[in-house]
């Protein structure tokens, strides 16, 4: 993972588990480009401008440039061997590329022309450009050379203890920072290049896995084991900083922000300043994901099965978390929460037991359900009325299908009304139209039931209006943006919108869902992604 640019349109480029490049926006999180290299990834770096990305391969002795607003392949670097490292200078004018002999690799990107190789005769560890935009840091296992890659000569040299790890610089302080260190120890050494002269070794306890600059004279440091710590380069000091994962990756933007990969959780933006506990932590991984009330609340199943969490869709917030008495199934075609309202704070939810089950209402906010009454048949969906007194619950026995009116207050029936033809598909949703009609959406058409139910008698008189077929789910719910029968693309009426790359969305039924235009990805590495589309303004 690494950022692109330096100016407040920065993008965010990762490597994904496919082998496919994600470059996202930095400021709301979408994914607005998938590259596709023919071979695996080593290093990768972005040009300062934000236009390019250049790309080192393994089994592939090549670099290539991509431009990340087509996507498309701007130029390959052919090389003579494996690459290892690659970097970018300062104003984007040279390109380095070490490869896996100790080779050096120096190109000027505007004209593709390349200068005659370096070779230090040991493995390089890591390059890192300086300023003037001429000068390299060539750090190999325990030394550091900066070189002047114009003039060709050797700078200064710095002998470390250690063996190096990495290394970073930063304009603003013009300072270079080390890292290296043995067994479960690391140590920072902070350089002068230009004066030639270091400060260090700083002890740090445990094995440091990345590191970048802030903007506050400080360093971030990820963790091989888990968390974050922060050294400040003036005082010397090292803080702790609160992060419950392991961090693989960091960068930093160009507003201070630092951009980190934290395994399971994916990437986040954190301020270090203010502390560094993720503002959004959810359950991860995420096997299924479905959306509930209009859209309104998202319904979480995690990969253990051991509970449901209900979010809701605008600002993710936790509103309800149901244990399940046994592992939820796979797949969950049968959900376990089969509605919510979010206006009245409620969620029904089933569970099986025996031959049969349980239907529940859980409040928002509560450790208990409200109510518990045995089903016969576990309904596939369910709908709440608008002033919450009713509940309609759909059951298929033997391909007939039938409906039942419950009481919201106390799960008492009111009434089954079996719909009188064969069933082989369960709705999508049901919708209240009023207290006392509602409608049924499958997967390929749309059949209106207009229910009469008398409010107060316990065994109310009821009556069944069946609708015409209207074809398309997305047409008969009206939604903007879809996903295609493939489930690679979202689409718009006729007109491809965003590619979505294998891995995603997982192999499950139930593992996406939308809302508004929103849409969620539950993905077969268990990660929750969002994607929320916008008209353009322009």
């Amino acid at each position: 993972m690494t950022t692109i640019g330096h100016t407040k349109t920065a993008r965010i480029a990762a490597v994904c588990g496919d082998g496919t490049v994600g470059i996202y926006d930095s400021v709301t999180g979408v994914l607005r480009l998938s590259l596709n290299p023919l071979n695996p990834i080593q290093a990768m770096a972005g040009s300062p401008d934000g236009s390019a990305l250049f790309c080192a391969h393994r089994g592939n002795h090549s670099v290539t440039v991509w431009d990340i607003q087509t996507g498309g392949l701007i130029h390959t670097f052919v090389l003579k061997g494996e690459a290892k490292n690659t970097a970018i200078s300062l104003k984007g004018r040279y390109l380095a590329c070490s490869l896996s002999d100790g080779t050096l690799n120096i190109w000027e990107v505007a004209n593709k022309l390349g200068s005659p190789a370096f070779n230090g005769g040991s493995p390089v560890t890591c390059l890192c450009w300086l300023a003037p935009e001429e000068h390299l840091a060539v750090a190999s296992e325990a030394s550091v050379h900066i070189w002047d890659v114009v003039a060709r000569t050797v700078l200064h040299i710095f002998v470390i203890q250690d063996p190096i790890r990495g290394a970073i610089y930063s304009k603003n302080y013009r300072r270079l920072a080390i890292t290296a260190g043995s067994g479960a120890e690391s140590v920072i050494i902070i350089i002068d290049p230009q004066a030639g002269v270091s400060s260090g070794p700083h002890q740090i306890q445990g094995r440091l896995s990345c590191f970048t600059f802030s903007r506050a004279e400080k360093l971030v440091c990820g963790m091989e084991s888990q968390g974050l710590q922060s050294f400040n380069i003036l005082t010397q000091r090292l803080e702790e900083l609160n992060h419950p994962a392991t961090i693989t990756s960091v960068s930093t933007l160009p507003n201070g922000i630092v951009v980190a990969n934290a395994a399971g959780f994916g990437i986040q933006l954190l301020r270090p300043d203010e502390g560094c506990a993720p503002s959004r932590q959810l359950i991860t991984p995420v096997l299924t994901t479905r959306s509930l009330d209009g859209d309104s609340i998202i319904a979480i199943v995690p990969v253990t099965r051991d509970c449901v969490v209900l979010l809701e869709s605008t600002t993710m917030r936790r509103l309800l978390e149901i244990p399940a008495r046994e592992n939820l199934p796979i797949p969950t075609n049968r959900p376990a929460v089969i509605c919510a309202s979010l206006k009245t704070e409620v969620a029904v939810h089933c569970s099986e037991e025996g031959n049969g089950g349980n239907l529940q209402l859980w409040k928002f906010g509560r450790g208990n359900p409200v109510w518990t009454v045995e089903v016969g048949e576990l309904p596939s969906i369910g709908g709440i009325s608008p002033a919450s007194a009713r509940l309609a619950t759909f059951h298929v026995v033997h391909d007939q299908a039938y409906i039942c009116i419950r009481s919201m207050k106390n799960g008492g029936l009111l009434a089954q009304l079996p719909l009188g033809q064969p069933c082989t598909t369960s709705p999508l949703d049901i919708a209240f139209g009023s207290e006392t009609r509602f409608y049924s959406h499958h997967d390929a058409y749309r059949i209106k039931y207009k229910v009469t139910v008398s409010s107060e008698s316990y065994a109310p008189n009821h009556s069944i209006t069946h609708g015409k077929r209207l074809p398309l789910v997305g047409q008969a719910r009206k939604r903007r943006y879809c996903m295609d029968d493939n489930h690679e693309w979202v689409v718009s009426g006729s007109q491809r919108i965003c590619w979505i790359p294998p891995g995603y969305i997982g192999s499950a039924q139930a593992s996406y869902c939308w809302a508004g235009s929103s849409l969620f990805m539950a993905g077969q590495d268990g990660t929750l992604r969002v994607l929320t589309f916008r008209e353009s303004l322009f």
